[in-house]
């Protein structure tokens, strides 16, 4: 471990985790506050009861609130693979940033401690990568955070989270089209096997346009707010890919 973890604040907000339960995630949060003197009071209010197992200040400086073996309460209601109520298999990471309709970019180094962090925790539970996620991933009918600023793709240089860059100079279709109904259900199909297991195959939903707007904002910000396209398509196939290719080879 080449960071150091202050201990310094503390959360009452937790409670057990289930017996022998497997920490499985990693979920990334913003604070939507303006400073950590904030966020602390927010993440220890007896009346919000909501708490993080770590927070990381603008500076980089890493607090711990929770204690890991702990429940802490930062996921609320939420779904990822088909398991519901995230709390109890994941390790909650809170962010100092006012958000992501305040436009507020994200430090190097608070993003240079949250690659360290998560190295970490990522090889100390043997988290693999497409179970590294934003809230908005998991709760998508609710939240937008760490929202269209987070550097998911920088965190991708380090081996952390399920990316795809995609070449556009390499492909002969146009990216900007819209969807047919059978490369919707494709989609669709895509998502779910990822880990979106909320999402509908037969029809579509007002669930299933959040959770694409979902998607977007953590792969392809650009089409937030936007009807899926081929582009959609092409990262949701890809990215499927990736995470069976990694699959297979685990059990190789």
């Amino acid at each position: 471990m080449n960071y150091v973890v202050s201990n310094k604040y503390k959360s009452q907000n937790f409670d057990n985790r289930t017996k022998n339960t497997k920490i499985k995630y990693i979920i990334i949060h913003y604070t939507e506050t303006k400073n950590l003197t904030e966020a602390i009071k927010l993440l220890s209010s007896s009346k919000r009861k909501v708490s993080c197992h770590y927070i990381i200040d603008t500076k980089g400086k890493i607090y711990n609130l929770v204690q890991e073996n702990k429940r802490a309460w930062h996921a609320g209601i939420s779904s990822w693979s088909g398991d519901l109520n995230l709390n109890n298999r994941s390790i909650g990471v809170e962010l100092v940033n006012k958000g992501e309709l305040s436009k507020n970019n994200y430090k190097v180094k608070q993003i240079d401690s949250l690659i360290k962090l998560i190295i970490d925790l990522k090889q100390k539970y043997f988290i693999k990568d497409w179970d590294i996620l934003g809230h908005s991933d998991i709760a998508p009918e609710r939240k937008i955070d760490p929202g269209i600023f987070f550097p998911w793709e920088k965190l991708s240089n380090y081996s952390i989270g399920l990316w795809y860059n995609l070449d556009k100079e390499s492909l002969k279709e146009s990216l900007d089209k819209g969807l047919e109904k059978i490369q919707l259900i494709d989609l669709y199909s895509c998502l779910k096997q990822i880990g979106y297991s909320k999402i509908n195959l037969k029809k579509k939903n007002g669930l299933n346009l959040l959770i694409i707007n979902s998607f977007h904002r953590h792969y392809i910000p650009k089409l937030l707010g936007k009807k899926p396209t081929v582009e959609s398509l092409i990262v949701a196939r890809n990215l499927l890919k990736i995470k069976k290719n990694h699959i297979d080879f685990s059990f190789k």
